[in-house]
Formats: structure tokens, sequence, C-alpha cells
């Protein structure tokens, strides 16, 4: 197959989806709304940095923000799916943004790094969960299994590009204006995302809770447990993979190309999403997921033996290919396994799992550099990605529904 029909394909699939009334309005103002997500941790890093001259303080209060928003999560998300996402995503929205401001003015007013760091652990806790909301979302407008993985794997592609450009948005703000104006911008996006989102016409017709149906925990459903157990553990594989490659480009003498080997994991993983969801699947859900995390880890393995910037820019690039139609595949079998009435938690729940593995990885990939060598980072990814597709394998022998 030519490029040019490739680019075609790619298009027409994404086009399809985008053909339903209100979904590009649906598209882009979650994207807005999720900028917060891909900028605060790092704002919040720099500024607090700024401010206490101490990254122990700034690390600190963005491991508060991170770890409040995973914990807080599965109760915004239940609240969500009983009292609808307008009563719910622009309060939210909108108290995420005051408490931003006001850690700006405690930073300017030389508050204690404990009380900084408390600060930021409310603003995450606040934040909306709206991207478990389009998730679920997405699962109540597509009916036809198709298009509803078509529509994830676009899903998975937005938030990548959450990823890629909200550091570099940081950096042009942090530059054209100072830390805390970074800061300051970040809390208006939180409020303006928030309510373009609820204000779409996707979202806003749907915005009541589901009536008729009844309301259970998403952690009773059993399907949801055996997927949760995959996605910590491939956050810890991505969480390792984030250490790695700064510390493979610090190896290899280059401070700068850190943020190059990132930005091009990140670029692989774009353009996996976008080739995945080009293409029609005949193989079952479960098993495209499976064989998705299996070839995660192959094609992350060469970069235990990397040891310059070109290697490791190759490679970096490769071992991101799978992971947004990895992330395809788990939000379409998690919208197949929740009941009507705790979609939005379920997805919260997923969040909080791959967050919680995000920061696990993050931790272990950094203590293993020392014993075990710049490829230790990318052996633990490995590890944690190959026990995952393991793991994997009870959603078909418990779960075959979801087959």
């Amino acid at each position: 197959m030519s490029i040019e029909s490739h680019i075609e394909d790619v298009g027409g699939s994404f086009r399809s989806v985008l053909a339903l009334p209100g979904s590009p309005r649906l598209f882009a103002s979650a994207l807005i709304g999720r900028l917060p997500q891909g900028t605060a941790p790092l704002a919040i890093l720099l500024l607090v940095r700024s401010e206490t001259r101490s990254y122990a303080a700034a690390g600190i209060a963005v491991g508060a923000f991170t770890l409040a928003t995973a914990a807080m999560a599965p109760v915004q998300g239940r609240l969500v799916d009983r009292l609808g996402r307008m009563r719910v995503l622009l309060p939210s929205g909108i108290a995420q943004g005051v408490v931003l401001i006001g850690l700006v003015m405690l930073s300017r007013s030389h508050a204690s790094a404990a009380l900084l760091a408390l600060t930021a652990g409310v603003a995450g806790a606040l934040l909306p969960p709206i991207a478990a909301s389009v998730r679920a979302l997405l699962g109540e407008v597509f009916d036809d299994p198709t298009m509803r993985e078509r529509a994830y794997a676009l899903e998975s592609v937005a938030q990548e590009l959450v990823w890629i450009t909200g550091p570099l948005l940081v950096a042009i703000l942090i530059g054209v204006t100072s830390p805390s104006g970074a800061l300051v911008v970040v809390a208006g996006v939180c409020i303006a995302g928030a309510a373009a989102f609820v204000r779409t016409p996707l979202a806003r017709d749907r915005a009541a809770p589901p009536g008729g149906h009844e309301r259970t925990a998403a952690l009773a459903n059993r399907a949801l447990r055996v997927i949760l157990a995959p996605v910590a553990l491939t956050g810890m594989s991505l969480g390792a993979v984030e250490v790695g490659l700064p510390s493979l480009a610090l190896h290899a003498g280059s401070r700068w190309a850190s943020g190059l080997l990132l930005a091009l994991f990140s670029a692989g993983s774009l353009a996996g999403g976008l080739w995945f969801g080009a293409r029609s699947w005949r193989a079952p859900l479960a098993t495209r997921y499976r064989t998705l995390l299996l070839a995660g880890v192959v094609l992350t393995a060469p970069l235990i033996a990397a040891r310059s910037v070109p290697a490791g820019a190759l490679c970096s690039l490769l071992a991101g290919v799978t992971t947004a139609p990895m992330f395809s595949c788990q939000y379409a079998l998690v919208s197949r396994t929740v009941t009507r009435g705790s979609q939005t938690e379920a997805f919260t729940w997923v969040a909080a799992a791959l967050v919680s593995g995000l920061g696990a990885g993050s931790a272990a990939g950094g203590a293993v550099i020392g014993p075990g060598g710049v490829g230790a980072p990318f052996a633990l990814a490995c590890l944690a990605g190959a026990t995952a597709a393991l793991l994997a394998l009870r959603v078909n022998r418990r779960v075959p529904a979801v087959a």
C-alpha cells in the first residue's frame, strides 16, 4: 500500500467518526479540557522550584498533585454517574482554576513548601475527569463496535497530543511571561475547558444521569477488576521508560536529548494510533490487546542495549508505536464490560490504576539505574509489560463476553 493511500485510509476512518453531528466539537473541547492534565504538573514544578529554590519541594508538590488526582478521580467519576456531567465537571473545573490561582498567590507570599504542596494536592483532587467522561460518552453515542473502536483510537491520539503539546505550551508561556504567569493561564484553561466540554451538544444532551438503571459501584464488576491489573502494570512499564529515556540521554552526554527521546516516544505512539485506527480488525478485541502488550515488550527491548542518542532516538520512536493502539483497545474493553450508570467511574478507576503504575514504575526505574546500569529501567519495563500480557489472558478466560 502506498503512503498516499494509507494516509487516505487514516483520514477516511477518522472522518467517519467525526461525521457524527457534534463529534468534532466534542473532541476539540475534550482536548482543551484535558490540557491542564498535561500542563499543570510541569507548571507547578517550575513555579515551586522558582519560589523555593528547591527541587525536592517542587517534586513533592507535583507528587501531591498527581497522587490526589489518582485518589479522587474514582470519587468524581461516581459523582458524574450519579449527578450528571454538568453538575460535576464545571464546578470542579472552576474550583481547580481558583485553587491554582491561590497557589500562585501563596508562592508570591513566600508560603512554606508544605503549604504549597498541600495546595497543589487540593488542585489535583479537583481535576475534572474529562478524559473519563469523554470515553464513557463515546461508548454511549457509538453503538457499532467498529465505529466505537475507531472513536477510541482517535481518543488515544488526542491523549498523545495532550502529552506532546502540554509541556511545549508551558515552555512557551514561561518564556513569554513567568512560571506564575504560566500557571495562571493553566488555571484559566481549567475553567474554560470544562465549560466548553459540558456545553458541547453531545455532552449537553446526555448531561443528566441515566435513569432506570440500578447504580452499583464500578468495582463490583468482575470484568473491570480483571482489567485493572494489566492497566497498572502497563503504567509501571511506561513509568520506567519515562525515567529511562532521560537517563539514557545523560549517559550519552547529551542533557538536551532527554526531551527529544521522550517526544519521539510520544510521536511513535501518535503514529501507531493513527495506523491502528485506520484498519478494520478481525481478531477479537481481547486478543488484540494482549498482542499489543507483547509487541510493546518486543519493541521496548532494544532500548536495553542502546547507549547513544541516535540509537536511543530510533529505539524510543519504535518503542512508542504500540502505546496508543493499546490504550484504544483498553478503552474499548472497559466500555464493553461496564454496566450503564457506572461508565465514568469505571474509566476513572482505570486512570487511577494507570497513574499508580506510572508512579511505581518511575520510582522503581530510578532505583534500578544505580545497580543495574542505564538499561535497567527498560528491562524493568519489559518485565512489567510481559506480566501485563500474561494477566490479560484472564480477560478471555474469566470474562469471555468481552473477547
